[in-house]
């Protein structure tokens, strides 16, 4: 999966994901990492009830991790018995790529 910048993250801006979650079994998490390995961050539900999606989990970008302002991303699921596969769309049902930064100044 890749995914566009809206733009450069600018000085006191930062890039965020937000992963929003469909069900997962208990022990389930969905980690997340660059398409060559390097870890950005991990999704798990906390206290989902049985059969409904997770809600949406936000995870920072650390800087760096994007090329020509996109960020290639390799997802897994992974389950408390140390096993690994895919998501589904289901259980992964959409990720964004934000900006966030600084609140604007307060006029005087």
């Amino acid at each position: 999966m890749v995914l566009a910048l809206p733009h450069p993250p600018r000085q006191g801006e930062a890039a965020i994901l937000a992963v929003t979650l469909g069900p997962l079994a208990r022990g389930q998490t969905v980690e997340v990492a660059t398409s060559d390995g390097v870890p950005i961050g991990a999704a798990a539900p906390f206290g989902p009830q049985r059969g409904q999606g997770a809600g949406t989990v936000t995870i920072p970008v650390p800087a760096g991790v994007w090329r020509d302002g996109r960020l290639a991303l390799r997802l897994r699921i992974t389950t408390h018995d140390g096993r690994y596969r895919p998501p589904t769309a289901d259980e992964v049902r959409e990720i964004r790529l934000s900006i966030i930064g600084p609140p604007p100044r307060s006029q005087p």
